[in-house]
């Protein structure tokens, strides 16, 4: 079952999602990007197979950096968010703690549904609302995945990274930011943008407030998590490269789908 948004609202989200696109990439990236020799430079279209899939390379000028900050948040995964998230998890039953992030999954439509416009993908954007309104309700504000699991809407997953890159934006360059972890030029940007998209960074009326949401989500999303990178750590040479390289070719990926 999948929400069919109305044609004469979609093609008028169309328009202005093309026009909120021209002002940004006019006002604030780099016009050199787009269709450079920067950009055919970063994609790798491998011959070796008839159906072998195309490999993003993106620069790691900052490698030095980016191997400080690695090392960093690896400590800083070990030494303290695990440890709290383990003691989160032991409070919270994991349960309550998936209804936990399904309602701020639920309350970042704005950032799917904006960019799925900007984009051109009309009905996933209108699935998006449908999901919304769904979960908001009968979910009981969002706790609860009622879309995806009585209605089979999934969501469709879209970023302002992704819109930037399905325009044609290449990567530039690879950079790893402290407690955020691996980006890169293009989705550093378009990680601002989501952020003025998210309703979360609104809902308190002090930045402590609104800071204390965002970190009490990313120990929740955490402690869902933990085992996954320390499987990751133990199977990798390079964990520092087979973490860059596992975060482009996915990014690359969620474009190109």
């Amino acid at each position: 079952m999948k929400a069919q948004p109305d044609s004469s609202s979609g093609n008028l989200w169309f328009r202005v999602g093309w026009l909120i696109l021209f002002v940004c990439i006019w006002a604030g990236v780099p016009k050199a990007g787009f269709g450079s020799d920067v950009a055919r430079a970063e994609v790798e279209v491998q011959e070796k197979e008839p159906f072998e899939d195309r490999r993003v390379v993106v620069p790691d000028p900052l490698e030095s950096w980016n191997r400080a900050v690695f090392s960093f948040n690896d400590r800083f995964y070990f030494w303290f968010a695990k440890p709290v998230a383990q003691v989160y998890g032991a409070v919270l039953p994991e349960g309550l703690r998936i209804c936990v992030r399904n309602s701020f999954d639920n309350l970042a439509m704005p950032v799917r549904f904006v960019n799925n416009v900007l984009q051109g993908k009309l009905q996933p954007a209108g699935v998006e609302i449908g999901r919304f309104v769904i979960n908001s309700t009968i979910g009981f504000g969002g706790f609860f995945e009622i879309a995806a699991r009585d209605f089979d809407l999934q969501p469709y997953d879209e970023d302002s990274g992704q819109t930037l890159g399905f325009y044609g934006m290449p990567g530039v360059f690879y950079i790893n930011w402290p407690f955020l972890g691996p980006s890169t030029f293009r989705d550093s940007l378009g990680r601002a943008g989501d952020y003025f998209l998210n309703p979360l960074h609104y809902l308190s009326p002090d930045i402590y407030s609104s800071a204390g949401l965002r970190v009490g989500k990313e120990f929740n999303e955490i402690s869902l998590r933990i085992g996954q990178y320390e499987d990751f750590k133990k199977s990798a040479v390079d964990p520092y490269v087979s973490m860059r390289d596992a975060y482009i070719q996915h990014r690359a990926g969620e474009i190109r789908r």
